[in-house]
């Protein structure tokens, strides 16, 4: 069951990137999509390659980072409402994003809101405010660590209300960028997002048999040898790490963090050796479905990509909600 449940979902992960290479203004057979890739005579290889490809490819690896992030963190924390966002990570992100736009609106350097740098930065200190704040004597305790994420954020969304009260132009560009989007994405911003989510990746795919005891407990995991604490930390910081790197660049995407891990669960498991690469995959797989949604739906312009998100998000979650309680109500039977 499992052996076809793995069969099934990279079928679907193949059929999905050539169907989103597929759609768009000038609609391109699977065929030719695959001859613009390989064939620098093609006629649709500026459209394939530059310009669909890459946002493709964006998609794939913003969806696998927040899917990994979510896994990791609800694992982590013991919480299945945990995203990568609850921890400050996105109200970081929206806040250095609406300055730099703010700052290249009040002073001469243009350029400034063309570089995520600002985001980054922001999001990673939002997200160590967090972790900073909730420790105590040398640990950090998971509630305090939750709390002190929804402090951050709060504090940091306030501040973005502000940023954007202050100033009016240029201000529906900040609202596109806080709803998320993966418009005008290049082969040069990959690089930052895809090393991120690599190096993550592999960490926690490294870490996934303590995060496996951890799951149980965290006083029969000490016991089992794992230092638990040194764990919270690597994982948070490197999923903060790929968080920040994905939303610099896409803007803030919601309920891809949340509802992803849960849908790999209910196929594969818990166990985070698996789940980590089942995550991944279901994660870019929705990403890139709601991007083709989000720049078809309304062509020639296109919608957030967070607004389709959570569009689907909201009532997939409702169904696995559901779903979970049938199966809890026919274990107790």
């Amino acid at each position: 069951m499992k052996l076809f449940s793995w069969l099934a979902l990279v079928i679907v992960f193949t059929l999905i990137i050539l169907v989103c290479l597929s759609v768009g203004t000038v609609k391109t057979k699977f065929l030719e999509v695959i001859l613009a890739i390989f064939d620098r005579s093609s006629r649709y290889r500026n459209i394939v390659w530059n310009l669909r490809l890459p946002r493709v490819l964006m998609a794939l690896v913003a969806g696998a980072s927040l899917a990994t992030a979510g896994a990791s963190f609800q694992g982590l924390l013991r919480n299945p409402l945990v995203d990568p966002y609850l921890l400050g990570v996105s109200s970081g992100a929206s806040f250095g994003a609406v300055l730099s736009i703010y700052l290249a609106t009040v002073s001469s350097f243009q350029y400034l809101y063309r570089l995520p740098l600002l985001s980054f930065v922001f999001a990673m200190f939002a997200s160590l405010s967090a972790m900073f704040l909730a420790r105590r004597n040398g640990t950090i305790p998971i509630v305090e660590l939750v709390l002190s994420g929804v402090m951050v954020s709060v504090l940091f969304s306030s501040a973005t209300i502000t940023l954007l009260m202050l100033f009016r132009r240029n201000i529906t560009h900040a609202y596109v960028w806080l709803f998320g989007s993966l418009s005008g994405v290049g082969w040069e911003d990959l690089i930052s997002p895809s090393v991120s989510f690599a190096i993550f990746f592999f960490v926690a795919m490294g870490l996934s048999n303590q995060l496996n005891a951890m799951a149980i407990g965290e006083i029969e995991a000490k016991m089992s040898g794992v230092n638990i604490e040194l764990v919270k930390v690597i994982v948070y910081v490197l999923g903060s790490f790929a968080t920040a790197s994905v939303v610099s660049n896409t803007g803030v995407i919601g309920f891809v963090g949340l509802i992803t891990p849960h849908m790999a669960r209910r196929v594969f498991g818990n166990d985070h050796r698996v789940l980590f690469v089942s995550s991944a995959i279901i994660g870019s797989i929705f990403l890139c479905v709601c991007d083709a949604i989000a720049r078809t739906i309304v062509s020639p312009t296109e919608m957030p990509i967070g607004v389709i998100t959570a569009f689907v998000g909201v009532p997939v979650m409702l169904v696995l909600l559901k779903k979970g309680e049938q199966n809890d109500r026919n274990i107790t039977e």
